[in-house]
């Protein structure tokens, strides 16, 4: 049997005992197939009767998908079809275990006996009740597979909450790909959105949303760096670490907390153990008394002050470098998703969730040639 980089990552979950493996990836990247192959050996070795249940949306695409894929292993394992599948009732037999395909396009469906192991494939196509139904049926790990053609609750539920592990591949993790595949795949580069969201498995960006130049990656942490803070009340404290790369124009980006309802002391007690006192953190105006605050125990922190024009300056300056964020940096992706114009002919953002995304603004327009940029005071 051969298997890929993606079957690696995911074995190496399993063998961790992660409840939730989630597999979020691009075109062609071998995701399914990879956790066919483990769900297989592992119902083939195993010395007790599991149930193993694959689910998804409708019964064509699981018979021209999973369920073909699943038998293409089956034969490269010398197994004979015929000797170990129920037709009626869409299961295979595998040594002690079973392993069934079912649809799940509706809850009623989904109320019944429990299960050991659960796939969900392109779960983005089934409704979060459904998942939870079925979740809450099922003793052992749970995998989830998907592209990445837009947000949906995996992302704004799922990993936020639950305990997980995130394997993100694309076309490059399955080195069984023809060059005749891969130059298909990456001849659809110039579609912005189809190759981000099928050839770098990142997800898609919606249309008329401000930031489409961003991406993943690790901080590169050789450049010096700052910090922006944006303060909330009701809305969250938003810190992130910022350095910037002028010669190729990259802003990396990590998110160090966004956190709700903080009272000063505990803002103050969060920025202190996050930040040395060597760092600069850059602020936003309006939090005046808390700028003192904070500048009495130390912090050094400086106040940007606001003016006519700013914003869009700032998201325009933005706009020309590639923001690279990093893979624990949940809500300024989200930001990033969803920050759109409210006007896009007159260049007016909407202003709500986009704490993160000022906090940022205030590090980058604070930090690219600020002696230079008109209307930006340091205090």
């Amino acid at each position: 049997m051969e298997l890929s980089n993606v079957f690696d990552e995911n074995i190496k979950a399993y063998n961790a005992a992660s409840p939730l493996i989630i597999n979020q990836g691009g075109t062609r990247s071998g995701k399914t197939y990879s956790i066919l192959q483990l769900l297989f050996l592992i119902a083939v070795n195993s010395k007790n009767k599991l149930i193993i249940s694959i689910v998804s949306r409708a019964l064509p695409h699981l018979r021209l998908g999973a369920m073909r894929d699943f038998e293409a292993i089956l034969e490269d394992y010398g197994i004979n079809i015929s000797d170990v599948k129920n037709e009626t009732k869409t299961l295979y037999k595998i040594g002690n275990s079973v392993v069934e395909f079912f649809v799940a396009d509706s809850q009623a469906k989904v109320h019944g006996p429990a299960r050991d192991i659960l796939y969900i494939n392109e779960c983005n196509f089934i409704k979060q009740k459904i998942y939870e139904q079925l979740a809450i049926r099922t003793k052992g790990t749970i995998f989830l597979d998907y592209n990445p053609t837009s947000r949906f609750w995996v992302h704004d539920e799922v990993i936020p909450n639950e305990n997980h592990t995130l394997i993100k591949s694309t076309y490059k993790d399955n080195n069984f790909l023809t060059l005749a595949q891969i130059n298909r795949i990456e001849s659809k580069q110039e579609n912005e959105n189809w190759w981000r969201v099928y050839g770098l498995g990142e997800i898609g960006i919606l249309e008329d949303a401000i930031f489409t130049n961003w991406r993943y990656g690790e901080f590169d942490n050789s450049f010096p760096f700052v910090y922006g803070l944006d303060f909330g009340s009701n809305d969250p404290d938003a810190l992130v670490k910022v350095a910037i790369n002028n010669k190729l124009k990259i802003i990396y980006v990590d998110e160090v907390f966004y956190d709700n309802n903080l009272t000063t002391n505990t803002l103050l007690s969060m920025v202190g153990d996050k930040v040395s006192k060597d760092n600069i953190i850059y602020a936003d105006s309006s939090g005046r008394r808390t700028i003192m605050d904070m500048q009495a125990v130390g912090i050094n922190v400086k106040k940007v002050r606001k003016y006519s024009g700013s914003i869009l300056d700032g998201i325009r300056l933005m706009q020309d470098y590639t923001i690279v964020i990093t893979s624990n940096s949940y809500n300024i992706e989200k930001e990033l998703m969803a920050y759109r114009w409210l006007d896009n002919r007159a260049k007016v953002p909407i202003d709500a969730d986009n704490h993160a995304i000022d906090a940022l603004r205030y590090a980058v327009m604070s930090y690219i040639n600020p002696t230079k940029r008109k209307g930006v005071k340091l205090l």
